[in-house]
């Protein structure tokens, strides 16, 4: 199809028209008479916010944390490094907090070779060699009777290397061994001083009259052995990481045994007000093992504590004086017992005080105070028109919210008071 000069001419002035009547909508659409104006710049009428007056009981809490524990702990230093390694690592953590620990438990492994719990008083000090005499060796046989019911000798026996292989299999580990030249006489020497002997064979040695073959041995060491004074035990805390060194300055784990306890570090205030209200102080427990028991008495331990370290110089600030209270409670009564693990964190709330339960309570930020410094409080009636001022006094607070009783004027439960407004007149 053939577009003509006039064709072409029609379109441009439809374009044009359509353009010219869009541009005087938008215009008309933003024209405003100066009293519309005035109207959408002017300041919005002064605000007031309320709040209702309520009714009930107001209880005055503070609530802090309080750790469940054993009385007896063993912190179990870190094991040196296996012979030839030069940095031992934690290349196994089989245990985590709260798990039992028994005779022949492996608590940790470090560049591959077990540290196993045994039961004894006198931690190992010595590698333990298969022929070895000595009061250590009797506390491992001890040890050993309790699982194989190994004789106390007090020799490293065959009876002993025995159950110390079972131990070992016991744990999933090869026992460790070693070798060493042992001396034997020569039936057969050669008396007319030839200097040939006969019978010497393979691993032996000719000495010109006695011989000397290689013995393997085993051998139990120091580091593969922890010997705790009371079994079973708990972990309650692993300080080793996996794949990580081993630290000599700090347990690779602690253990602990014994009674329960619970017990709380106190701040300055939590100490204060337990102080002060000693025997007579309300306690419950909140969130925790021990939630919905009664709480029974506790005393106050102050302790020394050693500062913060600095962490430019390392060094230890001045030893400082800690508050604690510990608890009496009944173990037995608790649901689970076999399933706690030290450590446990248990809510306390101390009540400090109790009002009324028909108290009116008003948020503290309606309080305000006038010339006279009396505590006012400002109530609106039911249209919202009109305000009158109420003289109170503020019998309890807490967590934002205030008892308050009238002292001039009227105050009931459901008025509105006002908590926050803004007087365009006054700025």
């Amino acid at each position: 199809m053939r577009l003509t000069k006039s064709h072409v001419v029609s379109g441009v002035l439809a374009v044009a028209l359509l353009g010219a009547t869009a541009t005087a909508w938008y215009f008309a659409a933003q024209a405003r008479t100066p009293a519309q104006r005035a109207e959408e710049t002017a300041e919005p009428d002064d605000s007031v916010i309320t709040v209702r007056v309520d009714q009930e009981q107001l209880v005055d809490t503070l609530d802090f944390e309080a750790v469940l524990d054993r009385t007896g702990d063993f912190a179990v230093p870190a094991p040196s490094a296996p012979e030839g390694i030069e940095t031992a690592l934690a290349s196994k953590i089989p245990l985590d907090v709260g798990d039992d620990v028994e005779a022949g438990t492996v608590l940790l492994e470090v560049s591959g070779r077990p540290m196993i719990a045994l039961e004894g008083d006198v931690p190992a000090y010595r590698d333990l060699t298969e022929g070895d005499t000595g009061p250590d060796v009797e506390q491992l046989q001890l040890a050993l009777q309790q699982l194989y019911g190994t004789p106390k000798t007090g020799t490293f026996d065959s009876r002993t290397v025995s159950d110390l292989k079972k131990l070992y299999d016991h744990a999933g580990y090869d026992h460790a061994t070693t070798t060493e030249e042992v001396a034997t006489e020569d039936d057969e020497t050669d008396t007319e001083g030839t200097g040939d002997t006969e019978g010497t064979g393979e691993g032996e040695e000719n000495t010109g009259g006695a011989q000397t073959t290689t013995v393997e041995r085993v051998v139990l060491p120091a580091s593969e052995i922890v010997f705790l004074p009371d079994l079973p035990m708990q972990v309650s805390k692993v300080n080793a990481q996996q794949s990580a060194p081993v630290s000599a300055e700090e347990p690779v784990i602690v253990l602990a045994s014994g009674d329960w306890k619970l017990e709380a570090k106190l701040d300055e205030e939590t100490s204060s007000e337990l102080s002060k209200l000693g025997d007579e102080a309300e306690l419950e427990y909140g969130d925790g093992p021990m939630e919905g028991q009664a709480v029974g008495g506790f005393e106050l331990e102050v302790r020394e504590e050693a500062g913060e370290t600095d962490e430019w110089t390392g060094e230890e600030g001045e030893a400082v004086e800690v508050t604690y209270a510990v608890f009496e409670f009944d173990a037995e009564a608790l649901e689970g017992i076999e399933d706690l693990a030290p450590g446990e964190e248990q809510e306390v709330t101390l009540v400090r005080a109790r009002s009324a339960e028909d108290a009116l309570i008003v948020p503290l930020s309606a309080l305000w105070t006038d010339s006279e410094d009396r505590t006012m409080i400002t109530v609106l009636d039911e249209d919202g028109k009109e305000e009158r001022h109420v003289e109170v006094d503020v019998t309890l607070r807490h967590e934002g919210r205030g008892v308050v009783v009238p002292v001039e004027g009227e105050l009931a439960a459901g008025d509105e008071v006002v908590i926050a407004w803004r007087d365009r007149e006054n700025g």
